[in-house]
């Protein structure tokens, strides 16, 4: 027996669930937050860094193990974090592109340190955090928030420190480098940009607070520079420690303060 009338309606019914066009999950617009945490893993990679060449030392001073171990950590949640807010798809395609570069480089870290694989290792951290900052900046743009970039700025002033420690603590290990005093310079040259960049800045963007803050931490990070620039052969692991971490968590007090403001 033949039923044409639902036949037809089978066939209307299919018809019509095959052309409903798909529906669009629209890309979400980068927010602070993922700036924020992608800022944070540029500047902690190079203090992981720095740490690694500590634990090679056997200088236990502020605990680098446990700090290696406990921001190795934070770094891959902040990713987690960051790739799940379905970003738009260039934008997703290179945090994943930085987290390639880290999943390579964060077993390293965590590994026993070996002198004569610190200088590969330094390159493959310098390589990860000069993309991670232009993806921070990327994301910045794509905030639309006036102020983002100084956000990101301040992040790089305490990545900065911490590159210039880690670069003190793989020579002060004895670890070969011919171009040592050129990366110290290009690193000082580096902050200064950025620093002037910071002061220029409108003061809605960048408080009068900040930058008085900013030019105190401007002020111990020159002092410090005496130490990575000497060419005296002496080292004074524990001292450069001190100083930079100190220097490094002045900063992050700062980049607290422009995130309140912008936010």
């Amino acid at each position: 027996m033949k039923y044409p009338l639902r036949s037809r309606f089978l066939k209307t019914v299919f018809f019509a669930l095959i052309t409903i066009p798909a529906i669009n999950v629209s890309a979400a617009t980068a927010s602070t937050q993922d700036v924020h945490e992608i800022a944070d893993i540029c500047m902690y990679a190079q203090r992981l860094l720095k740490d690694y060449a500590m634990i090679g030392m056997g200088v236990t001073y502020h605990n680098p193990a446990a700090d290696l171990a406990k921001n190795s950590k934070m770094i891959d949640r902040y990713f987690a974090d960051v790739e799940s807010h379905q970003l738009k798809k260039k934008l997703d395609a290179e945090v994943r592109e930085i987290h390639a570069l880290w999943d390579k480089i964060k077993p390293q870290l965590l590994h026993k340190p070996e002198k004569n694989k610190m200088l590969a290792l330094r390159e493959a951290v310098e390589k990860f955090t000069k993309r991670c900052e232009e993806v921070a900046d990327h994301l910045a743009e794509d905030t639309k928030i006036k102020g983002e970039h100084e956000v990101v700025l301040i992040a790089q002033l305490g990545m900065e420190v911490q590159r210039l420690s880690a670069l003190y603590m793989m020579k002060a290990w004895g670890v070969s480098d011919p171009d040592y005093y050129k990366h110290v310079d290009e690193i000082l040259n580096e902050y200064e940009d950025i620093y002037h960049e910071l002061q220029k800045a409108d003061n809605k963007l960048v408080s009068k607070e900040i930058k008085i803050r900013l030019k105190k931490a401007e002020s111990r990070f020159l002092a410090f520079k005496f130490m990575a620039a000497s060419k005296s052969g002496r080292f004074i692991p524990t001292l450069a420690e001190k100083t930079s971490s100190e220097i490094f968590y002045e900063l992050r007090e700062i980049l607290k303060l422009e995130e309140e403001l912008v936010e």
